[in-house]
């Protein structure tokens, strides 16, 4: 979730030494325009004269002096301003698992199981020749097969091999934190950070506060959050198919085709025609993975800035 301009901390270094660059970018000041930025390198003497010194405290090296303002109200006038977030959360659901099969489960192989009847009601209760699949060569049954019943049914093959995995996505709308605005006095007169209120100092990342101001807040531009592993992933599927049965063992006379779909229908082949060979052309009706994957959401701030207070 984004809360707005905010901020980012960072010392440039060029050729010869450091140059003065901001510590908090994309502030504004109380006066409603873009302002100053919040707060230069290092902390030094204001440039305002003695009484624009910060004697409240010393500020540690690599720190700057700040406010923690309340997020709905004006810092002081003529200090910069910068919202971010603290508490970052994230409720259920925030990361979800989408399948991704990387290869295809295999559907030209494995047992075709066929079924009969003779009942007015189509059941196909009576097992019928089973047949493999052979992946489209020429195979003779053993025998001669006759399609003398009322009902047939051929189930097709269960697929085989596959590879999948689980691809964790996260839902940035599940994401929360609490509104927080950092302040800070003008760099022309740094002393206003002892004007009364916490006297606090920030520094980039998330970082150890010294130990003179003990008590840390981060802060970051927005609530971001890993997602977990899914976890293993399987293959599955669903194979459909055509059985072309043929009544010479070369597979060269006309073929007789049957789908297999699992479905108990009528016998529409005629009883005196026999079948000596068959080839089977198996394909992939659908894929999907086979498990119940979850993935626990880690969240974050973005771009964290550690606040340490007295």
């Amino acid at each position: 979730m984004k809360r707005g301009h905010f901020f980012f901390l960072g010392l440039l270094v060029a050729c010869g030494g450091a140059d003065e660059s901001p510590l908090l970018d994309g502030g504004t000041n109380d006066d409603g325009g873009g302002g100053d930025a919040i707060v230069g390198n290092d902390a030094g003497p204001g440039e305002g004269g003695p009484n624009c010194e910060a004697t409240c405290a010393t500020i540690p090296q690599g720190f700057h002096p700040v406010r923690l303002g309340d997020a709905n109200a004006a810092c002081p006038s003529g200090w910069t301003s910068a919202d971010g977030f603290t508490n970052p959360s994230a409720s259920d659901g925030a990361c979800t698992c989408n399948c991704n099969v990387t290869q295809n489960p295999d559907c030209t192989n494995g047992k075709i199981f066929r079924g009969l009847d003779d009942t007015q009601t189509p059941t196909c209760g009576t097992a019928a020749t089973a047949l493999s699949g052979n992946g489209g060569v020429c195979t003779q049954i053993g025998g001669t097969l006759y399609f003398n019943h009322t009902h047939y049914v051929a189930d097709p093959p269960p697929p085989s091999g596959g590879t999948c995995e689980y691809d964790a996505q996260l839902d940035q709308a599940k994401l929360t934190g609490t509104a927080a605005r950092l302040c800070a006095p003008p760099q022309s007169c740094l002393g206003q950070i002892c004007d009364g209120g916490a006297v606090c100092v920030a520094t980039d990342g998330d970082q150890a506060c010294p130990a003179d101001f003990p008590t840390k807040t981060l802060i970051g531009d927005s609530v971001t959050a890993t997602c977990g592993s899914c976890g293993a992933c399987t293959a599955a599927g669903t194979c459909t198919g055509t059985i072309s049965f043929y009544a010479d063992q070369l597979c060269q006379t006309t073929a007789t085709d049957v789908v297999a779909d699992a479905v108990c229908k009528a016998n529409t082949i005629a009883s005196t025609t026999g079948f000596v060979a068959y080839t089977w052309q198996g394909s992939l009706a659908k894929t999907s993975c086979a498990g119940t994957p979850s993935s626990t959401a880690a969240p974050a701030l973005d771009k964290p800035v550690t606040v340490c207070c007295k």
